[in-house]
């Protein structure tokens, strides 16, 4: 019988510091090696040990007489003894110790019969293990063999930190070749972009002031960048309010309060990034309009921006566009008044109402008359004043303003259709005055009588059709809808009619409206499908046959279709079903297949195989139900592990792929290093390998690869069973 040793109340940090060190399972090192051999020959015993205990068993870093083995468990070990305190612990004669006598260790081979091991204390006072010596006849130590021992275990613990410290450092420098060459192919990527858009780039670190800049930006203000050298040095604590810090000053005044108010925004996460137009002086001494945006890509280790990469671009072109868009609207506005709109306002507290010129013609009156409140009103029938009253009560009180259509009748009697448009605008808080428009619609008020009497002509034709039918002129705008049509839209018909179709289409279709309309008036008739969003925003999709009917006074076409919507969503079902593994909702082999033909050959895709570790004994052990409920749960731990790109495929019954799109070795890897950080998390064991493919390699080709390593891996571990 064998005692295990008990537990220390450190037990869980110096398990911690154990794993820290990065030393188990590592490979056998000469210094370990020499040092266990050293204490072998002082203690003159075949068998010396460098061991690492670890939660369920003790590690040999070093092992001298005892080749072929490498750990045995922590219940046996006498080390877990001898981590206890941080004297040496003897065992003269194992045979005599009730602690040891029916330990496997004693009673079988190694035949223990000596033990002395010393503690391998780290400078924090936790101990990783011991360097031991062992006999198999029982005897003592004299007290220079004991002491040699303990300073050997010393010079273990040494080796230990110095072994970890170095691994950090190497971790480190690998840290930073990463970010520099990152930083390099951030460059290079940014080089190639600019070169083709011709824009001009600036790199800016905000740590040191350096500045710089490519030939394109210099190119922009007309200077060389030997010429921009004296603005070549920026700290962010340089950013004034006046910009005088940046010399020569190529900012215009007016504008340098605006970027640098926008640059500290965005460095304050105000902002999702540093965004602005700016005047920008030339070398010839005019402004060239410019669009500078940037990003910050590096920090500091406390957190602090430190690169930030930017682009700059000459707008000038653009802003003389908006200019000559500002000068259109003004000519608009003037075109509003000779096209029958006017102008009026409201003030809320002496009810002083002034109406334009254009708004007096409308109500036959002469220009520049000025009506009181109570006649302007009267030129609506009772029920459209209460209407107008409410509106204006409504505005004065919410601030909201109105848009009406209103018959009225003009000073010469004459009956109009209006539209009366109005605004609120505050001062001080409160509602002052109402300002609004007021335009003659009686046309096109006529026009929409027209078709509501050419829609009820036809409507009893419609409504007893269960297809979808409609007619709209060579314009697409709607003149008649059935029934059938708006239920399937959700809208009334009296929203349909008057608009044009395009405005239900997708806004991504609708530029291939016009080329519809020129088929069907060239050809006569036009047959596809048709996607239009209904009122409550899904979008349905029609099979159409449409013809021109142009035998009278005014041609139009006549639409018949069917809404194909949930054939569509059917057929998509079932393409989902063919693809989709049923028990795991993961892809499967068929989508697999369809990957690798999409596949372009420049683009690198990471492949990791992974296959369930002793899968066959839950199935045999607990049912297929239970083996079910695995395959699901290790399904969602692996889609939990990737990044939204990429795919999890169930390629047999407990084999699964995970198809990584443009990863490459060290994105792979960062993929695999999540997934073997988490292994605790998953339902079942597993084992994995990885390969990526590039260039002319095919995806079977990289997924054969990634198998060869699984198994190689698995070959390792013979204690794994399918």
């Amino acid at each position: 019988m064998t005692r295990p040793a008990p537990l220390s109340i450190d037990e869980a940090r110096r398990l911690a510091r154990l794993h820290a060190l990065d030393a188990l399972d590592t490979e056998a090192e000469p210094l370990f090696d020499a040092l266990a051999q050293a204490a072998a020959l002082v203690a003159g015993v075949p068998i010396a040990l460098v061991t690492l205990v670890d939660a369920d068993r003790q590690w040999f870093k070093a092992n001298v007489g005892l080749d072929g083995t490498t750990e045995t468990p922590r219940d046996v070990a006498f080390c877990s003894y001898t981590i206890l305190d941080d004297g040496l612990f003897v065992v003269p004669d194992a045979q005599a110790d009730p602690r040891f006598a029916g330990n496997p260790l004693v009673t079988g081979n190694p035949d223990i019969r000596f033990y002395a091991g010393a503690p391998i204390r780290m400078s924090d006072g936790l101990r990783m293990g011991a360097l031991c010596v062992i006999d198999r006849q029982p005897r003592e130590l004299d007290a220079t063999q004991a002491a040699i021992l303990q300073q050997l275990a010393h010079a273990v613990a040494e080796a230990l930190e110095q072994r970890a410290a170095a691994l950090e450092r190497n971790d480190a420098l690998q840290r930073e070749a990463l970010a520099e060459r990152r930083r390099n192919e951030d460059r290079l990527r940014l080089a190639s972009v600019l070169e083709a858009t011709r824009a001009g780039a600036w790199e800016w670190n905000l740590q040191s002031g350096d500045v710089r800049f490519n030939a394109q930006y210099a190119q922009i203000l007309g200077y060389t960048l030997d010429e921009l050298e004296s603005s070549r040095s920026l700290t962010l604590r340089d950013l004034g309010p006046d910009g005088r810090c940046v010399k020569p000053q190529l900012m215009h005044a007016d504008d340098w309060p605006g970027v640098v108010q926008n640059l500290r925004q965005y460095l304050r996460h105000e902002r999702d990034a540093f965004d602005c137009d700016a005047r920008m002086l030339h070398k010839d001494g005019h402004y060239v309009w410019v669009h500078t945006s940037g990003r910050t890509t590096h920090w500091t280790d406390d957190g602090e921006p430190q690169l930030m990469y930017g682009t700059l671009l000459d707008i000038s072109e653009r802003k003389a566009v908006e200019q000559k868009l500002h000068e259109s609207e003004a000519f608009l506005d003037r075109a509003g008044r000779i096209a029958g709109v006017g102008g009026w306002q409201l003030d809320l507290r002496s009810s002083e109402l002034v109406w334009s010129d254009q708004t007096c013609i409308i109500h036959d009156l002469p220009p520049g008359y000025v009506p009181t409140l109570d006649e302007a009103l009267g030129f609506f029938d009772a029920e459209r004043r209460a209407t107008i009253e409410e509106a204006v009560r409504r505005a004065a009180a919410d601030g909201k303003g109105w848009d009406l259509e209103l018959p009225m009748t003009t000073a010469k009697r004459r009956k109009v259709w209006v539209r009366m448009v109005g605004t609120v605008e505050v001062e001080d808080g409160k509602p002052a005055r109402l300002i609004g428009s007021l335009q003659d619609i009686t046309v096109r008020k006529r026009a929409i009588h027209a078709l509501q009497v050419s829609e009820r002509r036809f409507r009893r034709l419609f409504e007893e059709s269960l297809g979808l039918i409609c007619t709209h002129d060579l314009d697409g705008i709607l003149l008649s809808v059935n029934p059938a049509a708006a239920d399937a839209l959700g809208y009334p018909i009296a929203e349909l009619l008057g608009r044009r179709l395009s405005e239900f289409m997708p806004p991504e279709l609708q530029p291939f409206f016009d080329g519809y309309l020129a088929q069907v008036t060239r050809d006569g008739t036009a047959t596809g499908l048709l996607r239009l969003i209904a009122k409550d925003g899904s979008v349905h999709t029609w099979q159409f046959h449409n013809t021109l009917d142009d035998e009278g006074e005014e041609a139009y076409v006549l639409g018949h279709a069917q809404d194909i919507t949930e054939r569509e969503r059917q057929e998509r079902q079932l393409r989902d079903w063919s693809i989709r593994d049923a028990l795991t909702g993961c892809f499967n082999r068929r989508h697999l297949a369809e990957v690798a033909d999409t596949i372009a050959r420049d683009d690198p895709w990471g492949c990791v195989a992974i296959d369930l570790d002793r899968f066959k004994h839950v199935n045999d052990t607990y049912g297929h139900q239970r083996g079910d409920e695995v395959l699901v749960a290790m399904a969602e731990f692996l889609k939990r592990h990737v990044r939204r790109q990429d795919m999890v495929v169930r390629s047999g019954g407990d084999e699964f792929l995970l198809l990584l799109p443009r990863a490459d070795e060290a994105q792979t890897q960062e993929i695999v290093r999540r997934i073997e950080a988490d292994r605790a998390d998953a339902p079942i064991g597993f084992t994995l390998g990885q390969a990526v493919r590039r260039g002319d390699t095919t995806l079977d080709a990289a997924l054969a690869q990634a198998d060869r390593e699984l198994y190689a891996i698995r070959a390792k571990r013979p204690a794994v069973a399918r």
